[in-house]
Order: structure tokens, then C-alpha cells, then sequence
């Protein structure tokens, strides 16, 4: 395989400047696209053999329509965004390309990689990709799982939508109190100082991030349900009033999560 030379998509900002820096470091040549940048979408094509598409989940579509159809047979598409399927099938449909989805699971600001996880859906031509993408990954210190694009869709219904959920119910909660955080934060414990600044960022950093993860996940239908029965749940254990239920109920679902 010829040199690899890479170009992002949207790698002036967020995970496409992370992964960036990343391959900058393993010296290997990168070039960016952004949306203030002297260099195009078919200026990337025409220099790179590997494009990476890191752009918001909401116009990841639109860039893969255009940049899939100029990219040859021999060359790679790959994307970053939080789910895979929709995103894996639009680069196969609309591209020659061999296709890679990769999700990195955690924040573009994060110092140390050792330990964190990272997902690559290989798709098409994935064998000739994947033990590079290990080799550049790993090498940095992360845990990387293959994964069919439906498993991790699956795995991301957990994972995110049901963790911002509870985020987003505790913050709604919360406003309706009627009580300012100043006057709520006198009375705050450490982890609870921790929560508010996950809802801090879940409310106002980038609410559409979120929202997305939420509204466009098939399984959000599952999820609700689940979410809606365990606080159901969670009341009926506490009607007698002393939590004895509610012991019987976290020690069942303790032998099953432990």
C-alpha cells in the first residue's frame, strides 16, 4: 500500500483537530479542511489517499454525499461520530472507497489516552485498513474494539443516550426546584459538584450534540421505556415508606450488573 497521506474534514476543531495533532505526532502528512480554511473538500481528495470525515453529527450526511463520490477505489473514508450505522451506510452508498467507521469514546481535551476505548467498524476493504488503524491507535495507549455498526449503535443506546438522559431529567428536575445553584451548591458534596458541571455541559457547551446522540439512535424508543419502568419501579419500592423493597430491588439488579 502507498504512503498514507491523511486529510479531516473538520479538523480545525473537536475530535477532527484531536485526531490531527494525533497523526502530527506520528508524523505523518495531514491535511485540513475546514469551513475557514484556504483548502477545499476536492483539494483533499486530490492530496490525500485517506479522508476522515469529523464534522457534527446533523451535517455528517451532506459532507459524506459530497466527498464520497470523488474518492477512488484504492483509497479510505472513514468518519468520528457518535453512531455508526447511518453514517457507515452512507459512505458505502455513496463512495468506491473502502469504508471505516471510527468512534473514539471520550472528549477531544482528554491528556492521557492509556486506557480509553475506541470502536472501528470495519465496512468495506476494512483488512487492508485495520491493522494499521490498531497500530496508530494502540500505539497510543488505546483499548481498540471492532464492532459491526448495529452492535455499537446498540452499545451507544446505553452508553449515551440513557446516561444523558438521566443528566437531562436531574437538570430538568432541578430548574424546577425553584432553588439557584448558588444557594443549592452550599449544601453540595464533591460528587454532586461533579454532576452539576456534566449538566452544565449537557444544557449549555453544545446541547445539539446531545440531542442528536438522543433523536437520531434507533434503539431511543427502548431506552425510554427502560428509563420510564426503573423510576416507576423505583417508587412502587418506596411506597411502604421504610425501603425495604427498594433493598430487595438494588440487590437483584446488583447480582446482575456485578
Amino acid at each position: 500500500m502507498k504512503e498514507k497521506v491523511i486529510g479531516v474534514i473538520g479538523g480545525t476543531g473537536g475530535m477532527g483537530r484531536w485526531l490531527v495533532e494525533l497523526l502530527q505526532q506520528e508524523r505523518y502528512q495531514v491535511h485540513v479542511c475546514g469551513r475557514k480554511t484556504p483548502l477545499s473538500v476536492e483539494d483533499l481528495v486530490r492530496l490525500c489517499n485517506v479522508i476522515v470525515v469529523a464534522v457534527p453529527i446533523d451535517v455528517t450526511a451532506e459532507v459524506i454525499r459530497r466527498v464520497g463520490p470523488l474518492m477512488p477505489a484504492d483509497s479510505l473514508l472513514m468518519d468520528l461520530t457518535s453512531l455508526k450505522k447511518e453514517p457507515v451506510e452512507s459512505m458505502l452508498s455513496c463512495s468506491r472507497a473502502d469504508v471505516m467507521g471510527c468512534h473514539p469514546l471520550f472528549g477531544p481535551l482528554i491528556q492521557d489516552l492509556s486506557g480509553q476505548n475506541l470502536i472501528l467498524c470495519p465496512a468495506r476493504g476494512g483488512s487492508r485498513w485495520i491493522d494499521w488503524l490498531k497500530m496508530l491507535f494502540g500505539g497510543k495507549g488505546l483499548i481498540v474494539t471492532e464492532a459491526t455498526t448495529e452492535e455499537h449503535d446498540r452499545m451507544m443506546a446505553i452508553v449515551q443516550l440513557l446516561n444523558h438522559l438521566n443528566t437531562m431529567t436531574l437538570g430538568l428536575a432541578l430548574a424546577d426546584t425553584g432553588i439557584s445553584l448558588a444557594e443549592i451548591s452550599k449544601f453540595s458534596t464533591p460528587i454532586f459538584r461533579n454532576k452539576l458541571e456534566i449538566i452544565k455541559k449537557v444544557f449549555t457547551e453544545k446541547s445539539g450534540l446531545y440531542t442528536d446522540i438522543i433523536a437520531r439512535n434507533p434503539a431511543k424508543g427502548k431506552m425510554f421505556d427502560l428509563y420510564e419502568k426503573a423510576l416507576q419501579d423505583i417508587f412502587a419500592s418506596f411506597e411502604s415508606g421504610d425501603g425495604t423493597q427498594w433493598k430487595k430491588l438494588a440487590e437483584e439488579a446488583a447480582k446482575k450488573l456485578f
